[in-house]
């Protein structure tokens, strides 16, 4: 996890306080000395606003951003840095005298439409605060009967309109207008995170994978197995590892033409049929659990419903492969694998038990849930365990606790846990008590 950790903070700092520097550094030096008392207060508003370009940046998913932080942790950065954008906005207005009409108006409007956009995004897309707020989580289910998923991204994305109103906020200052190289670095910014956003979408669209719906079929209560064959040339190239994530479109389903994220249960190295030569690629294979009006409708979903791909995400392959180096060092490769899980988060921890249970390290598997109607693969789990020597499955309908942790502990192991925020905390916490190095611990946060 250290070096998770590093790239977290790295990217902080970056965000917080490098990128704003050009911006408040030419600031600075060509504002008016007549306005020299108001500089703090212009530079509030400058940092939040580089703070809310940096935040639409992230919401792009860039790459590299999974490589080195992982992409649901880059959600919590994006979110947290956006709040933090209107909390400065906000001071940034309160300091500031009153101005002109459109000044004002311009600017009272930019901050209000983006508080809106922050509170809804918070209750119907940030799941990491419902899942902690009980009486929240119930008012999203309630709204959720009238307000969709399509809807609520479509309104997150007014946080684009709300930029473009402080361009025009900042360009009716007069006195700041005349401060040509800071204008020039705020435009080009401007112009550039806007044609980084368009070309995202775009690129979506051109480089999506293709696919069809193979099977839609209930596996246990409110679960259903998605299984998605890949077509054509999109697909030749692709690769997913085990425990990744990809997100998901039905292109022909109204209200389910936006992109929605879910673990992959297998995964697919590459390689071809020998004696014919012809592709050898599974389908890729989900399991999800109805939660929502996108995830309850993908029951319904016929076989041959036109699938859109965006390449899969995810670290926990190469946190793996990153011990599996540093052992190698030591004469050892095959770093011991403790997988805890618990409810619908086991499904990237079955991808990775099934991915890597053929190198012959030792894995140790470990699923909790409510109760014995709630298990997903239960026999196949069970089968697969007694199959494989090299590999114990234990399935439970307790919450994981010190009396079924702490014998599966190992030296040289590392641990992947997936599951609900209150489980991960709780495990977290268990296995730091008991010796366990925290750079040895993994889990990809889900409820973004």
């Amino acid at each position: 996890m250290k070096r998770i950790t590093i790239s977290i903070t790295l990217a902080w700092a970056v965000a917080l306080f490098v990128v704003p520097l050009p911006f408040l550094a030419t600031l600075a030096t060509g504002l008016p000395s007549l306005y020299s008392n108001e500089l703090f207060g212009i530079e509030l508003g400058v940092v939040a606003y580089t703070w809310m370009l940096a935040a639409v940046y992230l919401a792009c998913r860039p790459r590299w951003v999974d490589r080195t932080v992982g992409l649901p942790h880059m959600y919590m950065i994006h979110g947290i840095l956006a709040v933090s954008a209107i909390v400065v906005a906000f001071i940034h207005q309160s300091l500031l005298p009153g101005a002109g009409a459109l000044i004002g108006l311009t600017g009272h409007v930019g901050l209000y439409l983006f508080i809106a956009v922050a509170v809804w995004s918070m209750v119907f897309l940030a799941g990491w605060l419902t899942s902690r707020v009980a009486w929240l989580a119930r008012v999203k289910r309630t709204l959720e009967r009238v307000f969709r998923h399509e809807m609520s991204v479509w309104l997150h994305r007014l946080n684009l309109l709300g930029i473009a109103i402080i361009v025009i906020h900042v360009h009716v200052i007069d006195y700041i207008a005349a401060i040509k190289p800071f204008i020039f670095l705020f435009d080009a910014a401007t112009i550039a995170m806007f044609a980084y956003y368009l070309w995202t979408v775009i690129s979506r669209r051109i480089y999506a994978l293709r696919g069809h719906v193979v099977s839609a079929r209930p596996i246990a209560d409110r679960v259903t197995e998605l299984t998605v064959g890949l077509d054509g040339e999109s697909a030749r190239n692709v690769r997913w590892n085990p425990g990744d994530f990809a997100f998901i479109a039905f292109p022909g389903e109204r209200g389910m033409h936006e992109y929605h994220p879910f673990s992959l249960t297998n995964s697919y190295s590459g390689g071809s049929n020998a004696t014919s030569g012809q592709d050898s690629r599974p389908p890729m294979t989900f399991a999800i659990r109805a939660d929502g009006d996108f995830t309850t409708r993908l029951a319904t979903l016929k076989p041959g419903t036109a699938v859109n791909i965006v390449p899969p995400y995810g670290r926990y392959s190469e946190f793996i492969r990153e011990h599996d180096e540093r052992g190698g060092d030591a004469g050892d490769a095959a770093t011991p694998l403790v997988l805890i899980g618990g409810g619908i988060g086991i499904t990237p921890l079955i991808g990775v038990l099934t991915g890597y249970a053929g190198s012959g390290r030792l894995i140790d598997f470990l699923y909790t849930a409510r109760g014995e109607h709630d298990f997903i693969y239960r026999q196949e789990l069970v089968a697969f365990g007694e199959r494989n020597r090299n590999v114990h499955v234990r399935l439970s309908t307790h919450r994981p606790d010190e009396q079924s942790l702490a014998p599966m502990i190992r030296p040289g192991a590392i641990y992947l846990v997936a599951g609900p925020h209150a489980m991960l905390v709780a495990v977290r916490r268990i296995l730091l008590a008991n010796g366990v190095d925290v750079n040895d611990i993994y889990y990809e946060p889900f409820t973004m």
